[in-house]
């Protein structure tokens, strides 16, 4: 009987602390930037590219975060919210246009790095995003592609 009482209490207490932990919300925004500053506009980024880095990077390295429902629900909103705020500051793909060239050239790198040993994109990101795990070519094209862009970027580029 006592045990019946204890888990009782236990799940109203858990369910009382759940609704409350609900109006802690996390920042969601989706700031605003202009479309010219971005990585894509600024190095004419090839379209297969750009589908690339939309279906694996735009949530959490751009200002285009698509918020899921579970960003509205916490504790898993706190942690979304942290990984989006994480990614955006290694780097911004709608930023891009604020970075100086070396910063460009080495988030690039970074990118070719990340995508070939696949620690990016996060792997705890895959099960709930399953479009965004790259096959073993994609990640090979997004990774020339980003070792080829930042070869560009140093070779033509004057430090800002």
């Amino acid at each position: 009987m006592k045990y019946k009482h204890i888990v009782k209490v236990f799940f109203v207490v858990t369910c009382v602390i759940f609704v409350l932990i609900q109006f802690i919300q996390p920042n969601r925004d989706n700031p605003q930037f202009d479309p010219a500053m971005t990585m894509q506009a600024e190095l004419n980024v090839p379209a297969n590219i750009v589908s690339l880095l939309d279906r694996g990077c735009y949530d959490c390295h751009s200002n285009e975060t698509r918020w899921p429902f579970y960003a509205y629900v916490a504790p898993a909103s706190w942690l979304v919210s942290y990984d989006v705020s994480e990614g955006r500051k290694h780097f911004n793909m709608s930023e891009w246009g604020k970075y100086r060239m070396s910063k460009k050239a080495s988030i690039l790198g970074g990118i070719n790095s990340a995508v070939k040993e696949k620690e990016m994109p996060l792997p705890k990101y895959i099960p709930l995003h399953p479009e965004a795990d790259l096959t073993d070519a994609e990640r090979d094209t997004l990774a020339a592609w980003a070792q080829s862009a930042a070869e560009e970027l140093m070779g033509g580029g004057e430090e800002e």
